[in-house]
């Protein structure tokens, strides 16, 4: 019995981060340690409700960071990453896509990589910022996973984004969906009939983000999905940084090196 679950535990970590695993309720808020949030809620543009986590900085800023998770869990996941973009003097806007947290509901399939649906949550992420925050003229982007990937995106497309933090982004979907079957054995299934300019970074960066200011790329050194090869490749369409985790897979990019991440990202935003 043993064996035996010790081998699905393998099988289970093997497919982590690259399929939906949505939770609905958060382990934590920003309130437990202390910071200064409020509650927000908006309407995407087929509306459906967006709930979100607006982090106050202690001294007024005209700096906002949008976090996009990875799909595996909800925005409280992103509660000590978010507290570092506080530090620095950001507003701190993170949301759950549709299906997610307290986000309206959305039926997901979780054998989907990603549905072209959340670019919609992201866009009204930043409409939201735009009509609400408008104090908040300088607008960045970090991202997580299909998040990263939505981030470059979506930002390629918005003029009022300026920076784009991507950690571990896909390039194309049919690129990502052929790497997980390779690496895992496993067939992920992906949205149809969207538009690739908005949610697949080669494409969009290819045919937009004149308006960007700078790209950073984060891979694990050890990843097998999203390589460092594979954020070269993907930088060479924008003028781009890139850090890469050393002796890591992507699910530990933050917390190989805690300091280091952020030393790379301080230095990206300055």
């Amino acid at each position: 019995m043993r064996s035996i679950l010790a081998l699905m535990m393998i099988m289970f970590s093997g497919l982590f981060g690259y399929a939906l695993d949505p939770q609905k309720t958060y382990s934590s808020n920003p309130g437990d340690f202390g910071m200064t949030y409020e509650e927000v809620t908006y309407k995407t543009d087929d509306n459906i409700q967006i709930y979100g986590w607006l982090y106050k900085p202690s001294v007024a800023s005209t700096k906002i960071m949008i976090m996009s998770d990875d799909g595996d869990g909800n925005m409280a996941d992103l509660i000590e990453i978010a507290s570092n973009f506080v530090s620095l003097g950001y507003y701190v806007l993170t949301y759950d896509y549709r299906g997610y947290g307290k986000s309206g509901d959305f039926k997901i399939n979780n054998n989907f990589y990603l549905y072209a649906q959340f670019e919609k949550d992201l866009s009204a992420s930043l409409d939201y910022v735009k009509k609400f925050q408008p104090k908040c003229k300088t607008v960045h982007l970090y991202g997580k996973g299909i998040g990263a990937g939505l981030s470059l995106s979506v930002g390629a497309n918005r003029i009022e984004v300026s920076k784009i933090i991507g950690d571990s982004p896909y390039s194309t979907l049919d690129a990502i969906k052929k790497r997980i079957k390779e690496k895992n054995g496993t067939d992920v299934l992906l949205p149809l009939g969207f538009n690739k300019y908005m949610i697949e970074p080669q494409y969009a960066l290819e045919s937009k983000g004149a308006a960007l200011n700078g790209i950073l790329l984060i891979a694990g050194e050890k990843d097998e999905i999203v390589s460092p090869k594979d954020i070269k490749e993907l930088g060479k369409l924008r003028a781009t940084k890139t850090y890469v985790a050393k002796g890591v897979k992507s699910a530990e990019t933050f917390t190989v090196d805690k300091a280091k991440y952020f030393e790379e990202i301080k230095d990206f935003l300055k």
